[in-house]
């Protein structure tokens, strides 16, 4: 397995990989995938952190991130997760714990002064406790409502 940077010829790849994660989410019952958004999006995270996990050379999983200034002191800039998925029949393989490894060395590089990760209402428990295991600490929960 190997984890390297996103580039454009990802794209195709990336989408699909987007819309299975997208489907797993409750934000899926909320609006649907919008493959010319995700595009938008997948440029957005180029200027931040774009990895993907590849096993004998297809793509097999992705994080995404954002950088931004963080909210209550824009000295501080941060990067902030989109999308941190494996495909289920490559999970057990590593991937995921290889792509959540391989954003902290980038975003140090670029003087990044934290990372924020998501744990949605399915998210497997086991994440919670890799981000634990790896010094994130829990700083937020969000709920949404649909109008």
């Amino acid at each position: 397995m190997q984890v390297r940077h996103a580039t454009p010829a990802d794209t195709p790849a990336l989408l699909a990989m987007g819309a299975k994660f997208y489907a797993t989410t409750s934000y899926n019952d909320f609006a649907q995938y919008d493959e010319r958004t995700v595009d938008g999006l997948i440029d957005l995270m180029r200027d931040g952190v774009l990895l993907v996990a590849e096993i004998d050379g297809v793509a097999v999983g992705v994080v995404g991130l954002m950088v931004a200034p963080f909210i209550f002191n824009d000295a501080h800039r941060i990067a902030c997760e989109v999308i941190w998925w494996v495909d289920p029949g490559a999970q057990g393989a590593g991937a995921g714990k290889a792509l959540l490894f391989a954003i902290e060395p980038v975003c140090r590089a670029r003087g990044l002064s934290a990372i924020q990760m998501v744990h949605l209402s399915n998210s497997p428990p086991q994440a919670a406790a890799l981000y634990e295991r790896m010094g994130y600490w829990h700083t937020e929960s969000s709920y949404t409502k649909v109008l």
